[in-house]
């Protein structure tokens, strides 16, 4: 029987043969413990964009910017829109988007999702959820009712490190695992939608609104 921390690591072997110019970025946050998508979240949203082409992006979660990065250097004439509460982490993706030659496909909206989220009345073809996790229920109602159809909902992180899987073996002060195993029910049967986790990075979400 196979570990998952065995198939993350043959996996990321395979992504070895093929690097990405991103991939010196990734191993930095990494290696200073910045919250980040795993490599293989990030092929994933590569070619998703690339099959896709989304006009208008929601992302809730920009930290320092490496998956608006990832999803903005294959977008043709589609535009990101990024939310995090962080103004200094607003400041650190700011530069990052210059230096990779994105930054005019990437509009910052700084502040709590639940207060932007209220003002922002737009229609979007893709958003992707990977912010606070408690916010997680709210901001699905908001992506289930502001996506356009056939539009995409992704979430991040739905295993939680496989405390959804194993929750008694967790300690779980702010109840984020509970509010996630209620959260992935909600969103495996969110009607009018397509939806599943897969296993990719730490559980993805994938959710296609039906037509």
């Amino acid at each position: 029987m196979f570990t998952n921390e065995q198939i993350s690591a043959y996996l990321n072997s395979l992504l070895d043969l093929c690097p990405d110019e991103t991939d010196e970025f990734y191993f930095d946050l990494v290696e200073k413990k910045h919250p980040v998508i795993r490599r293989d979240v990030a092929k994933f949203l590569t070619q998703i964009i690339m099959l896709k082409q989304p006009v208008k992006i929601l992302e809730i979660g920009t930290n320092v910017g490496y998956s608006a990065i990832v999803m903005a250097k294959h977008l043709k004439n589609g535009r990101i829109y990024s939310i995090d509460y962080r103004a200094d982490n607003h400041e650190i993706a700011r530069k990052n988007f210059i230096k990779f030659g994105v930054d005019d496909r990437i509009e910052l909206l700084t502040g709590y999702g639940s207060e932007i989220l209220k003002d922002l009345k737009d229609k979007f073809d893709l958003i992707f959820i990977d912010a606070d996790k408690k916010g997680y229920d709210a901001y699905l109602d908001y992506a289930a009712e502001h996506l356009n159809q056939g539009g995409i909902i992704i979430a991040d992180n739905l295993y939680w490190k496989g405390a959804v899987i194993t929750p008694d073996q967790k300690e779980d002060e702010r109840n984020i695992t509970a509010s996630l195993i209620e959260f992935n029910k909600k969103f495996t049967t969110l009607k009018g939608f397509n939806s599943q986790v897969l296993s990719i990075g730490d559980g993805l979400g994938f959710a296609i609104k039906e037509k």
